[in-house]
């Protein structure tokens, strides 16, 4: 039993430790931004392949307590980096430090390096090069005080970056906070999936992923692991294997889009995810709007007024809540936006939130239940229901 630990977005913990118990882990542990686990090879490569909430997951090699800077060389030295890297390979080392005696992390993993390449030096006579982009070996260090963990980082680039897109929209959906959001509303994909402000579509492609069975990296064609020495090829093709696709749904995805250009950009990532037979893509304008089926989702990352300009974003936050009100009766609705106050303009009571995080933008997400008529004879009615 190897010991893990996946990375993920504040608040997201929940949805990722659902996510590795289901795939089988064992012992796991939600941290901060991260959830701990214990599993073989094979559960490293579930973990990549399959976690929608994930943004990476690193492996414990080493763990040690050190009390100069001369102990932390001599452990750092001491581990068999030769088991995954090769001479000629390239390498990076990424520290973080916590009430340390390194004054700053650059310290520690300079040093770190320094260990990996004299011990390769020593055994073979040359040393690996650094490449702090692309190199074969990513090493990440933790360490807190006198005690230091050694990790390899399996994913390479962040696993947010699923394949799928062939451009991005001016103000991009992080395809992690996408999953996320689905998962966090509970849809099951018995119902109609509608983004009626889908910018380059990640919404419904994800959405469409989930019902389908489509792993999140079923389009990633590079994971850190690839470069290993100890790369298991025919391992990492039995985990793939494992996934059990659908051929086809009962429902159907909307994306659509009043700016034309966006709406080129989600139809040249659906068909790049091969989901064109899945995802209806077109030029609507959301304030006139409606669901082809009900009940259906209505999910949506409407502009915030960072990335995209809008000439008054509380008057289009108000149109927003307007349309579902009176287009979107029986249906549920999610927004999820970084302005609080132009949130508050939709004049909807949301009946669940969850703070998010969207990239390095702190979002609330925001489910409306959606109704006709008077909202207290509603909930008279649910409760009798009930």
């Amino acid at each position: 039993m190897e010991y893990f630990i996946a990375k993920t977005f504040a608040g997201l913990e929940t949805e990722l430790f659902k996510e590795l118990h289901a795939l089988g882990a064992k012992n796991c542990e939600k941290l901060s931004r991260a959830v701990a686990f214990e599993g073989d090879l094979a559960m490293m490569y579930r973990a990549n392949y399959f976690c929608r909430t994930a943004l990476r997951v690193l492996w414990r090699r080493k763990q040690f307590t050190f009390n100069s800077n001369r102990q932390f060389y001599e452990q750092i030295f001491d581990f068999p980096a030769e088991e995954v890297l090769s001479p000629d390979g390239t390498l990076a080392v990424h520290a973080t430090i916590v009430d340390s005696i390194f004054n700053t992390p650059l310290y520690a993993s300079v040093l770190a390096k320094d260990a990996v390449c004299d011990r390769f030096r020593d055994k073979f006579g040359r040393r690996p090069s650094v490449d702090k982009d692309y190199p074969d070996v990513q090493f990440h260090l933790h360490v807190y005080k006198n005690e230091a963990q050694l990790f390899l980082d399996s994913s390479g680039e962040s696993l947010h970056k699923r394949g799928y897109k062939v451009r991005n929209h001016p103000a991009p959906l992080n395809e992690v906070t996408a999953a996320a959001m689905i998962l966090k509303s509970g849809w099951d994909g018995t119902c109609d999936f509608i983004d009626p402000m889908c910018g380059g579509a990640t919404l419904s492609i994800e959405a469409a992923m989930q019902a389908l069975n489509i792993p999140a990296g079923f389009y990633r064609r590079e994971y850190g692991f690839y470069q290993w020495k100890n790369f298991d090829r025919q391992l990492w093709k039995s985990v793939r294997d494992e996934a059990d696709i659908k051929d086809d749904v009962t429902i159907n995805f909307y994306a659509s889009d009043i700016d034309g250009r966006f709406l080129d950009i989600a139809r040249a990532n659906v068909q790049k995810a091969r989901l064109q037979d899945f995802i209806v893509t077109e030029r609507q304008d959301m304030r006139y709007s409606n669901p082809e089926n009900t009940p259906s989702v209505v999910m949506m990352n409407p502009p915030y007024g960072e990335r995209l300009s809008v000439d008054d974003i509380n008057i289009l936050y108000q149109e927003i809540g307007n349309a579902l009100k009176q287009r979107y009766a029986g249906c549920k609705a999610y927004i999820i936006s970084s302005d609080k106050e132009a949130l508050k303009r939709v004049g909807l009571k949301p009946s669940r939130k969850w703070p998010m995080l969207n990239g390095s933008l702190e979002c609330m997400f925001q489910e409306y239940e959606l109704f006709s008529g008077d909202r207290k004879q509603y909930v008279t009615q649910k409760k009798e229901q009930a």
